[in-house]
């Protein structure tokens, strides 16, 4: 069974995770909207029909969150401008997608994959440096969006574009955990994963 990998650990004691595998190809917005807040389709499914599947200790443990919708320039070569882009407009739910620039931190080679713009010129490398990617999803929907009709998604060789919100691509839901919630045991790695309670 697919798990979930840690993103963040918050100032307020949220856990911000996300999931390793994807729960299907999904259009990001059938309407080729790409508004998350209106709400977009994939937003209406995720905390929807998606969120109802998952067990009532899985919902208990899920809070809602500001969630950074705003859009991010292609190619940009500045993490802290983008980051404040993103951080521009917000939507407050339970069950949405990581942002571009949270997979540009993942990489732990900041170097030669810091920003987008380094990232596309250095993505065989980049792929090999980040926990985030996953070999056998080609491609994977961003919550970040990129201009008119678009959303970034990440390659299966790590490369970062915007593709049509219309169009389908692989869904790794991300949500936040309660800060009353307890991980214990394990080390964090596939093989010897953390448990929560």
């Amino acid at each position: 069974k697919a798990g979930w990998r840690i993103v963040s650990i918050n100032s307020d004691g949220t856990i911000k995770i996300m999931k390793t595998a994807s729960i299907g190809d999904m259009q990001w917005d059938s309407s080729n909207n790409n508004n998350w807040a209106r709400p977009s389709s994939l937003n209406t499914y995720l905390n929807g029909t998606y969120y109802n599947s998952l067990t009532n200790t899985a919902q208990n443990q899920i809070v809602s969150k500001n969630w950074s919708i705003g859009t991010a320039t292609y190619d940009n070569k500045n993490l802290s401008n983008q980051i404040n882009d993103e951080n521009s407009s917000k939507w407050n739910g339970k069950v949405a997608l990581i942002t571009m620039s949270e997979y540009i931190r993942s990489n732990s080679n900041q170097r030669q994959c810091g920003t987008h713009s380094s990232n596309q010129d250095n993505d065989n490398i980049c792929k090999n440096t980040t926990w985030m990617q996953n070999s056998s999803i080609n491609y994977w929907w961003l919550l970040t969006y990129n201009g008119s009709m678009a959303a970034y998604y990440v390659y299966s060789n790590g490369y970062i574009d915007g593709n049509y919100v219309a169009d389908y691509s692989p869904v790794r839901p991300s949500v936040y955990l309660s800060s009353d919630i307890q991980i214990t045991g394990g080390n964090g790695s596939s093989s010897n994963p953390y448990t929560i309670k």
